[in-house]
């Protein structure tokens, strides 16, 4: 009979730590833990995706990613890039990281080596802090890309622009409700279909705050500006 109690109170005991880390904190939310270490065989694109996003999980049509390029992006498919700042666009657009030392790109298109449209998801799950009363985050969104979303706890996010710099618009949304609890925080682009351009965001310098999102009213027409006046720094070349 003791045998079989240890063996309960230590399956208690174990349950309750994989549930204290998985409720642990969110990590990572601005790439700068990016560790890039190179698929074998290549150099030095693409690199293994955990240690290049550790504590974030990538999907591309549901189907979870083990590798991402790296300063390199693709031309007609769907993946997850990172970029440092030595990261020079083939387009034209802005060059380097939008802020620190690395920053994440999506894109949607094909499935790679397919013909079918793929979105592509960036997600991670952690404890929203009890003080939080907004998420913020700077982003890159090509302009012809409609179909970009967050969501937090299953809850699609209603989200604001806030301002902006010369290659980023400042993102915010409310999210006091989920303030305290675990959730799942999910950045999904959104492949277009029928397939005709491939769709990038660059995303960066991700945050819950403890500022309040402001009524749209009060943002004016200065937030709106910095939207539509953000570059279009990818377009299919066809």
């Amino acid at each position: 009979m003791a045998p079989y109690k240890c063996l309960v109170l230590c399956a208690a005991i174990a349950c309750c730590s994989v549930a204290a880390r998985a409720q642990g904190t969110f990590q990572n939310l601005g790439f700068e833990s990016a560790t890039l270490v190179p698929i074998s065989g290549t150099s030095p694109s693409p690199v293994q995706f955990g240690p290049a996003f550790p504590g974030w999980t990538g999907s591309v049509g549901g189907v979870q990613q083990t590798f991402a390029l790296f300063n390199e992006v693709y031309l007609d498919s769907s993946g997850i890039t990172v970029i440092d700042q030595g990261w020079t666009s083939p387009f034209g657009g802005p060059s380097g990281t939008i802020e620190g030392s690395y920053t994440a790109v999506l894109q949607a298109g094909w499935a790679l080596g397919t013909f079918t449209p793929a979105d592509t998801s960036l997600s991670q799950t952690g404890l929203v802090p009890s003080s939080a009363q907004s998420l913020r985050f700077r982003a890159q969104v090509d302009a012809g890309s409609g179909a970009f979303g967050v969501t937090l706890g299953g809850q699609a996010l209603s989200l604001l622009p806030l301002g902006g710099g010369a290659n980023y618009t400042l993102y915010g949304a409310d999210i006091h409700a989920l303030a305290g609890q675990t959730a799942e925080l999910d950045f999904t682009l959104i492949a277009q279909r029928p397939h005709m351009d491939n769709y990038a965001v660059f995303l960066d310098s991700i945050q819950f705050s403890g500022i309040a999102i402001p009524e749209p009213g009060v943002l004016g027409l200065s937030a709106l500006g910095a939207i539509l006046l953000g570059w279009r720094f990818w377009r299919k070349r066809r």
